[in-house]
């Protein structure tokens, strides 16, 4: 504990340090003293207490950890929202989801299911390039209910998939820009349906107050995002074109085959967890009425009993409890609370009221791009996708909500942030990967630099049509 403590919420005490801290407190106590805007003490102070926290999450001036509490700490002593809307993810399912599906991924991983499965299917079937992002494409989508955890299911499959082109002639150069493809349609994947992302798509679901179910969501992203990635596999191939000339994937010599199958006695906790995976997908059909505590849906219930059962095998054990990420749900907790707080204490409505201006009165192309641009250029600044949507989209609904519909202020916000980065900074996804050696840095602004105009595109000639044509605008 004291290690974790040292790790995650003590920043070394520097001049530099003290220095920046100073400079960090400035503009925050020059909204809070001149009150812009004609905003009232609450505004202000809201407003002020999420720039400081955004400056010290950007910078990692303060820890993730104490600059979340410290912000939680700051809505309840100054905001005047509500305790259930300043703590509204940790009282909600999906907190409770979360915490249970990082044992249930962990128990998934300690099973071997993902490497028994899909690394044979790999060496078995992926022979090119192109095949190889495909497999990508489809092994998240077969994992999306399997592992419903959206970082453990991309820290399991690129291993999976780091494991499998090690077992191949690949370069190295090409080996990188592989895994690279790993992390870069994880995000696209994640767009399509709702359940993709417990944590980014309930994100900006939650913080737009529209209730949006996983269908609606999988009706309206689905589709165009299958021609979504197929632009960005065109853009790959193109950008990449030096390190994936004449690149065949074939089995390399003297590597022994990858494990298959699995005993007798190894079956029971595979067999749960494929139970559990069916029981998710189907439970549009049997569980709209199982609701728990008023709240807790079949999806967690199910997912709770799967855990328990699992627990009771010996799959996981007391030592997995660590996999749970205590930092990440602290982190969400005010990330979550940052954009009910700001529509509740009405700074949301004074801040993004002054972008009104530049909206035109009725929808068009332009307007679909002008949202999509404050989404990207705010997400250049703040780094979080998750903080980003926290704070973009309740700003757009207040601003845009007479023209287009809550639902496509979520769509469009998705689009601007979900797989934009410059960065590796701007997404953590891709922080993982870059950390764990996968591919350099320099991939990231290689990609999302001469990709930015086509997200524009995307959006105007792929999405949109689609959002016509089922009526949704």
């Amino acid at each position: 504990m004291k290690a974790w403590l040292k790790k995650n919420c003590c920043s070394d005490v520097t001049p530099v340090w003290l220095l920046k801290m100073i400079l960090s407190l400035i503009l925050p106590a020059l909204i809070m003293i001149f009150r812009p805007l004609n905003m009232n003490f609450a505004q202000s102070a809201t407003t002020a207490g999420v720039l400081l926290v955004i400056i010290w999450w950007t910078t990692n001036l303060v820890k993730k950890v104490p600059a979340s509490i410290f912000l939680l700490l700051w809505f309840c002593l100054f905001s005047g929202a509500p305790a259930r809307t300043i703590f509204t993810f940790p009282t909600g399912e999906t907190f409770i989801m979360l915490v249970i599906t990082y044992l249930f991924s962990q128990a998934i991983s300690n099973c071997g299911l993902i490497d028994r499965v899909l690394l044979p299917l790999l060496l078995r079937f992926v022979h090119t390039p192109v095949s190889c992002i495909l497999a990508v494409i489809v092994s998240f989508s077969l994992t999306m209910y399997v592992i419903p955890q959206p970082l453990a299911r991309l820290v399991l499959v690129s291993v999976v998939f780091n494991s499998f082109l090690k077992r191949t002639t690949v370069p190295a150069a090409a080996r990188q820009v592989l895994m690279y493809a790993v992390f870069v349609f994880y995000a696209i994947v994640n767009i399509a349906c709702k359940d993709a992302d417990l944590i980014m798509n309930y994100v900006a679901a939650n913080s737009s107050g529209a209730e949006i179910s996983n269908g609606a969501w999988t009706r309206a992203m689905a589709v165009p995002t299958v021609g979504y990635a197929a632009v960005v596999i065109l853009i790959m191939l193109f950008l990449f074109r030096r390190e994936l000339k004449g690149v065949s994937i074939q089995t390399a010599p003297n590597i022994e085959p990858a494990p298959s199958g699995f005993k007798r006695e190894e079956l029971p906790p595979v067999i749960v967890i494929l139970a559990t995976g069916l029981l998710w997908m189907t439970s549009g059909l049997w569980g709209k009425n199982i609701v728990l505590f008023g709240y807790i849906t079949a999806n967690t219930i199910v997912t709770i009993i799967s855990t328990v059962i699992l627990f009771a095998m010996k799959t996981i054990g007391k030592k997995d409890f660590s996999a749970i990420d205590i930092v990440t749900l602290i982190f969400l907790s005010a990330a979550f609370a940052i954009g009910g707080v700001m529509k509740a204490c009405g700074a949301a409505d004074v801040v993004f009221g002054q972008f009104r201006s530049i909206f035109p009165d009725h929808f068009s192309v332009f307007y679909l791009m002008l949202i999509i641009l404050v989404g990207m250029l705010l997400h250049m600044v703040l780094g979080s996708n998750t903080t980003t949507l926290s704070v973009i989209v309740p700003g757009l609904v207040l601003l845009c909500g007479n023209v287009v519909s809550p639902e496509v202020v979520v769509y469009a916000s998705i689009i601007s942030v979900a797989f934009h980065a410059i960065l590796p900074f701007h997404s953590v996804a891709l922080m993982i990967g870059a950390s764990n050696g996968y591919y350099p840095n320099s991939f990231v602004t290689r990609l999302g630099i001469p990709v930015t105009p086509f997200i524009f595109l995307v959006a105007a000639f792929i999405y949109l049509p689609w959002w016509r044509l089922i009526g949704l605008i």
